[in-house]
């Protein structure tokens, strides 16, 4: 059982607790004091809302961790459900109590389950007049009171059974004095109320109808009822279902209850209204309706119509399996010991012969019962499957084995995955119940099993999950219908196809119900091969991931030789072709690892089938033969490898002739064009990735030169999974064909390459410089030998931005990733061997450094946002290896005001924006300090160590977490070689949009700057820094906004007040100096906006800069952009209410210049409004602006 997270309340766990993965664990109903508790509870709080809502929710809370376990309950529910009802059985309680009390009462009947909860309610005579009384007052149409209702019905269902007849409870029968016509008019005898409630409430549209429908089938059915009521009731609700003037709710309702009956009636009293019903059913074609839950309950009618037709009885016939010892089963062995199989039992001797007759209508039941098997539905196809092996249980043998034979017809391929389903669980009922004969399993078996591998291509999708998943479960049933003796002809093909659904099939559902369904025969049969050893290994959990399945667990399996065929069988037949190029790639990759447990077969078998399918028209099959074949060849080379035999030896020369010829055969029949050859082009590069590390025969032959081409193609290629796969097959393809055979081709193919892929780089197409870049990156070390510097200079040159590649920071990302990873391959030059050609000497490594340094600050932005983030994280990551391999080679190579600015600008990217650069420059920042061998030249070592310590940057520290980064970086602010760079990136936070980021950021930058009241000299060199980093990047794109959103947040904070006011320092008239300048040029409304905001900050500093301030803010009054007039407005009000005392303004101008502002509309003309401003001017004594004209006659405001 898992607990929902809504279902956790306050009080009753610590609020770390977790009921995930809880399981089954509850070993008995321990908060019954809790629920008694809350249930007299409900006296006192049922009159405030928001605390009877608590109360429910809590109450439910409880009660729902038990819905997996609820027979828990069954103690206590007596002592419950009495609270509940001594509450409700008060007549001096007002109703709105009770309604909460059926509330509470209805939460128990969900977990527990009506049927066991009705069985406990009181039913006195004396319940029935009240309950029924008070359902008789209730609404049926308030969707406020519907538990009280339900309940209600539920409680009278069980009242009606008492074993007194209804004509005695008639209450007004024993009032005093005499009767008149007008009473009788009036008043209702008991039966006659109830018929009433009945034929209201099975019409309803809520969940009433259900236990009206319970109720029905107890109260029509007793023997003073059923002669009157019974047939009139059956009639009306025919009616109902036939009326188009119903409704859904009052066909399903009336279905419902005649359901019920038919369940709950005696034959006898059924059997004289059967055939009419069954005749009207059949004609009302509720088979036909639109609405499945009338098609399955009109099902439950038809299967109980036929029940009701046939005597209950035991078929003599039954297969009874006998003996269910599981120990016994177990001591069966492994298919390998074989002991005495158990006998069926016999049938006992009371047990109803053959020699009786069948009704006709019986037929016509079966007939309906096997379309429902194939309606759409699957609620509708299970309540056939039921009815079919009920029926079939009362049947003689010869038309029961009948109906099985219809059941196989189901089974065809002209009919539709519906009827294949529904044929899969009558199959599963029916075996079940012992119906299906041992005799028959000769025909069922092969059918099970063909439905086990269903699965029907359509479109982009396929059908047949569901058939599958059916299959599993008749497999499950038939390992508890039948005895070993008899499953043993069919343990070897039902063990290899769910051992192969088990692993291979592409839906979770499917291969958890093939690997319980493999349990269940494991442990009921005791016959299916090395059974123990796979249960313990594809288990339930283990098979859930696909990946896990495929590759690990089947290889598993294929050790044992009565799976490895089967296994690879499947995967050639049904997986390599398979409609998801997903599981393509896995059967490819599986075949694999399963080549080594059988390589002749491989070799002489399944390769000639795959090389014949690379002609196919079927793109399906044409990609996963390749795909295949490729990953064939690299496992049986290693096989070769292992038994000192070429790849030549094992395939043959024409079936390596035949993978020479794939390619330029693919080529001319132009399959690399089109929609499908993308997909082609990538198979094939698997292939020539495979073959070279299958070390195909290949070497100094004209394919070199094909498959040099296609690579080349890919890389360029406009599809990124494309460009991919080509990257990882060219190492190998180099390694291979360009290092071994005649060394001056050789060599002239290297050069070759190398003069081509760095030309590349200047290409004019992004997807062009992206693909050869990480071409470059990947090349093996033999390739860079003596031409090192061109590479790495092509590369960095490929990072600088230029007008025509400014939005292309993937090929920028990517050419860093070359850069490290090629520093990777070949390694750094020590300081005594600069000159060595194969490796990276310092000046090399000083212009990757530049280039690194120069990444971080890329901030490229197009319609996905920041891209250049992709840069600056690749940037980081390529500083981190490089640095390493310096440190670990030759640290002297290291300046240190690089590695000063690189750590001041990896601590800035792990306070700006992003979350995941953010993680990603924290976990590079920690990684440097910690280093082994230690980093030199870091700024402020050992305090940053003190900092972040490596037990907390390790274990304890959430990356991920802006609550947990911030306040740790912050502390780097007192240290002057991080506090700009730190700064600038907390512009970027402090100033964002995001919630949390700007919660968190701000959080921690205002309680730091907040402790260093104390220390003056530090805050101002804090806020000199400050207005640094705003008069450097006022200007910017990307920071402007965000700069003055931020000092609006920090000035608002009072955290700098003390440096704000201060007239010896000029930080306050420097940033309005500033910001003026940015709002009196600018049309930009945003930044208006945000500048105005900045403006009322300052109004808070006496003196010039208030005055100065509040003269801008007045012109702003009468700004062309009336948007800009009516926030200024509000701004300016909000500034003199908080601020107005400190401006060293007079009071009562003041006043009055707040009431003008006020009481102004100043989205009116310009006209209109500039007196009004003038006048405020006066108000506030700052002389008004005038209206200057330039020599364009263009007015001006100044």
């Amino acid at each position: 059982m898992v607990v929902q997270a809504d279902m956790e309340e306050p009080g009753r766990e610590d609020e770390n607790t977790e009921f995930v993965g809880l399981g089954c664990a509850l070993e008995l109903f321990s908060e019954l004091d809790e629920v008694l508790g809350m249930i007299d509870q409900l006296k006192t709080i049922y009159t405030t809302r928001k605390a009877i809502e608590c109360a429910y929710e809590k109450f439910r809370c409880v009660l729902t961790l038990y819905q997996e376990q609820p027979h828990l309950l069954d103690p206590h529910l007596d002592t419950i459900l009495e609270r509940i009802i001594l509450i409700i059985r008060n007549k001096d309680e007002p109703i709105e109590l009770k309604h909460e009390a059926f509330k509470y009462l209805h939460v128990i009947v969900k977990v527990r389950g009506y049927k066991v909860v009705v069985r406990h309610l009181p039913h006195e005579v004396s319940d029935l007049e009240p309950v029924l009384t008070m359902l008789e007052r209730q609404n049926p149409k308030s969707t406020d009171t519907w538990e009280t209702r339900y309940a209600l019905l539920l409680w009278l269902s069980i009242i009606v059974k008492i074993p007194f007849h209804m004509t005695r409870l008639d209450s007004f029968q024993s009032t005093p004095g005499p009767s008149t016509a007008d009473d009788g008019e009036k008043r209702k005898t008991v039966i006659q109320r109830l018929v009433d409630v009945c034929k209201l409430y099975v019409l309803v549209g809520d969940s009433s109808r259900f236990p009206a429908a319970f109720l029905a089938s107890h109260f029509f059915t007793r023997s003073d009822v059923k002669d009157e009521h019974l047939g009139p009731f059956i009639a009306f609700a025919c009616e109902v279902v036939g009326s188009p003037k119903s409704d859904m709710s009052a066909q399903c309702g009336a279905l419902a209850a005649l359901a019920a009956i038919l369940k709950h009636g005696s034959r006898e009293d059924l059997i004289p209204h059967a055939t009419e019903l069954l005749q009207w059913l059949v004609n009302s074609n509720c088979r036909k309706k639109d609405i499945p839950l009338i098609r399955q309950l009109g099902m439950k009618v038809v299967q109980r119509i036929g029940l009701t037709f046939l005597k209950t009885r035991v078929a003599a016939w039954r297969y009874n399996r006998g003996c269910r010892s599981l120990t016994i089963n177990l001591n069966a062995g492994d298919a390998t010991r074989q002991i005495g199989a158990q006998q069926p039992t016999q049938s006992n001797p009371e047990e109803v012969g053959e020699d009786f007759d069948i009704p006709e209508e019986i037929e016509e039941v079966i007939e309906e019962l096997i379309q429902g098997l194939q309606d759409s539905n699957t609620i509708v196809r299970w309540s056939a499957a039921k009815g079919i092996g009920r029926v079939t249980g009362r049947l003689p043998k010869e038309l029961a084995d009948e109906v099985v034979g219809s059941v196989l017809e189901l089974f065809s391929e002209q009919n539709s995955d519906s009827a294949w389903h529904g044929g899969c669980l009558a199959l599963a009922e029916l075996g079940k119940r012992g119906l299906l004969l041992p005799q028959r399993l000769g025909e069922v078996v092969p059918v099970v099993l063909k439905a086990l591998y269903y699965d029907e291509a359509r479109g982009y999708v396929s059908v047949g999950a569901h058939i599958r998943d059916a299959a599993c479960y008749v497999c499950w049933s038939f390992a508890r219908a039948y005895d070993t003796e008899v499953l043993r002809p069919y343990v070897k093909d039902i063990a290899g196809a769910l051992v192969v659904v088990t692993v291979f099939d592409r839906e979770i559902n499917c291969r958890r119900a093939a690997s319980a369904a493999f349990q269940e025969n494991v442990g009921r049969q005791g016959s299916f091969p090395h059974g123990i050893e796979i249960l313990t290994t594809a288990d339930y959990f283990a098979v859930g991931v696909r990946s896990n399945a495929y590759l690990n667990i089947s290889t598993f399996i294929a050790q044992f030789e009565e799976y490895t065929l089967p296994l690879i069988d499947h995967l050639v037949k049904y997986k390599v072709d398979h409609w998801d190029v997903a599981i393509r790639e896995l059967a490819g990759k599986a075949l694999h690892n399963i080549t080594p447990k059988s390589p002749e077969y491989i070799a002489t078998c399944v390769l000639p089938q795959l090389l014949s399918r690379t002609t196919s028209i079927d793109l399906n099959a044409r990609h996963g033969a390749v795909l295949a074949i490729a990953e064939l060849l690299h496992a049986l080379a290693v096989v070769g490898k292992e038994r000192n035999q070429t790849i030549q030896e094992i395939i043959g020369e024409k079936f390596v002739q035949e993978v020479c010829s794939l390619v330029p055969k693919f080529k001319e029949r132009g399959q690399f064009r089109g929609m499908g050859g993308e997909l082609m082009k990538q198979a094939c590069c698997v292939l020539v990735e495979k073959s070279s590390l299958a070390q195909m025969p290949f070497h100094d032959m004209s394919i070199i030169d094909e498959w040099q081409f296609l690579l080349d193609d890919c890389l360029s290629n406009e599809v990124a999974t494309v460009r991919t796969r080509a990257v990882y097959a060219l190492p190998a393809f180099l390694s291979e064909y360009y290092q071994h055979g005649d060394a001056e081709k050789c060599l002239r193919r290297q050069q070759g390459v190398i003069s081509c892929y760095t030309g590349k780089l200047k290409a004019v197409n992004k997807a062009t410089r992206m693909g050869f870049c990480l071409a470059i990156g990947s090349l093996p070390g033999f390739m860079l030998k003596g031409r090192v510097s061109s590479v790495i200079e092509a590369l960095i040159g490929c990072t600088e931005i230029t007008e025509s590649t400014l939005k292309w920071a993937e090929s920028r990302r990517d050419a860093v990733k070359a850069l490290h990873t090629i520093t990777n391959t070949i390694g750094i030059a020590h300081g005594n061997k600069q000159s060595d050609p194969g490796k990276v000497n310092k000046s090399l490594v000083d212009a990757m450094y530049s280039c690194f340094l120069r990444c971080l600050s890329e901030y490229t932005m197009d319609s996905r946002g920041d891209v250049g983030a992709w840069v600056r994280e690749a940037a980081m990551t390529a500083l981190q290896v490089l640095t390493t391999l310096v440190v670990k080679q030759d640290p002297t190579l290291l300046d240190a005001c690089v590695i000063q600015k690189m750590m001041a600008d990896v601590s800035q990217q792990a306070v700006e924006r992003i979350d995941r650069t953010r993680s990603h420059a924290g976990r590079v920042f920690s990684s440097l300090i910690h280093s082994d061998p230690v980093v030199p030249h870091i700024p402020h070592h050992t305090e940053i160590l003190q900092i972040f310590t490596q037990n907390l940057c390790q274990e304890e520290l959430n990356w991920n977490s802006a609550a947990d980064t911030f306040p740790l970086f912050i502390e780097l602010l007192r240290l002057e070689s991080y506090s700009a760079s730190l700064m600038l990136g907390l512009v970027a936070s402090v100033g964002g949009l995001t919630e949390s980021l700007v919660k968190h950021s701000s959080s921690a930058l205002f309680t730091h700057l907040k402790h260093l009241q104390q220390t003056p000299e530090e805050m101002r060199r804090l806020c000199g820094i400050i207005l640094q980093v705003l008069i450097e990047w006022i200007n910017s794109e990307r920071l402007s906004d965000s700069l003055l959103t931020f000092l609006d947040r920090l000035l608002g904070s009072g955290c700098v007040h003390s440096v704000l006011v201060d007239p010896e320092v000029s930080f306050s008239s420097e940033i309005l100096r500033v910001v003026k300048g940015v709002v009196t040029r600018s049309k930009d409304v945003h930044k208006l906006n945000r500048g105005v905001d900045v403006l009322c900050q300052l109004v808070q500093v006496p003196g010039e800069v208030s005055r100065r301030s509040l003269t801008q803010l007045l012109i702003f009054l009468c700004h062309r952009f009336p948007t800009i007039r009516t926030s200024t407005a509000g701004r300016l009000y909000e500034a003199l209410m908080l601020y107005g005392d400190d401006a060293g303004l007079d009071p009562t101008g003041m006043e009055q210049a707040m009431t003008l502002i006020s009481d102004t509309e100043w989205d009116q003309a310009i006209e209109i409004v500039r007196p009004i401003r003038n006048e405020i001017c006066d108000h506030m004594g700052i002389p008004p602006p005038k209206v200057v004209q330039k020599k364009s006659n263009t007015s001006v405001i100044s």
